[in-house]
């Protein structure tokens, strides 16, 4: 077999409904994959019934904010086929996808694809009191919310999912032990996997982006990359990457 990754054992942590396209990618290469997701994505505590509420009355909003592509999965399915005329702002190319694909018009996207650089470039309201929801994981950082507050917008939060720890495989957890690299889409995903080998193992960190890439150093990976592009097909080029190194 060719490729890039033969003889090379990488751990992917993505949830699984999510990995897929990856793992593919990966064993086209020549890899032998590891798959130990550590994150698994359920509805939120309340069934989905605060995003039902917000998309009825969705024209109301300025704005509708959302940062992760589980957040745009869960409300393009919650808008069903309705195509609202309020302005969408997204973080990355997978954020945007689904909403692009329902339909929504996408007025800002970062150029760079963190919650921080979106802040930095969000406008500010035409007059008090005009809203922006909010569409987000059950537990997030404060810093967006509370900085778009400052800015004077009133933000609605609504919780689209869970982000939770799924039944771990203990066969799989020895196997990524031994492994060559470890691949990481959050930084919850690195606090978690870690935890769960009880080490930095392996020490290469193969990271979609900055808040990622910080989490692993402060977890103590020695060998960390991170993607330019915080994406799939970054998380793609950033192994080729270290591989070629």
């Amino acid at each position: 077999m060719s490729g890039f990754l033969v003889d090379r054992t990488m751990v992917v942590t993505r949830a699984k409904e999510q990995s897929e396209s990856l793992c593919d990618f990966l064993r086209s290469e020549g890899a032998n994959v590891v798959e130990l997701p550590v994150i698994e994505i359920q509805d939120p505590a309340d069934g989905g019934a605060a995003l039902e509420s917000a998309v009825q009355k969705i024209e109301n909003y300025e704005w509708v904010v959302v940062t992760s592509s589980n957040a745009a999965d869960r409300l393009a399915k919650a808008l069903n086929g309705i195509i609202p005329s309020v302005s969408f702002a997204v973080v990355g190319p997978q954020t945007a996808q689904p909403l692009i694909n329902a339909g929504c018009s996408i007025e800002l996207a970062p150029s760079k694809a963190v919650g921080d650089s979106l802040l930095s470039e969000f406008p500010s309201p035409a007059q008090e009191g005009n809203e922006i929801l909010f569409v987000r994981a059950e537990k997030v950082r404060p810093l967006l919310a509370d900085g778009l507050r400052d800015l004077g917008w009133v933000v609605e939060e609504v919780v689209a999912y869970r982000n939770v720890q799924p039944v771990i495989d203990q066969n799989k957890v020895t196997q990524a032990l031994m492994s060559d690299a470890v691949i990481f889409a959050s930084a919850s995903a690195v606090n978690r996997y870690t935890q769960l080998v009880q080490a930095p193992t392996p020490a290469v960190a193969l990271c979609i982006g900055p808040v990622t890439a910080q989490a692993a150093r402060e977890n103590g990976y020695k060998n960390i990359y991170q993607a330019e592009e915080y994406s799939l097909e970054g998380l793609m080029s950033v192994t080729q990457e270290w591989a070629a190194k």
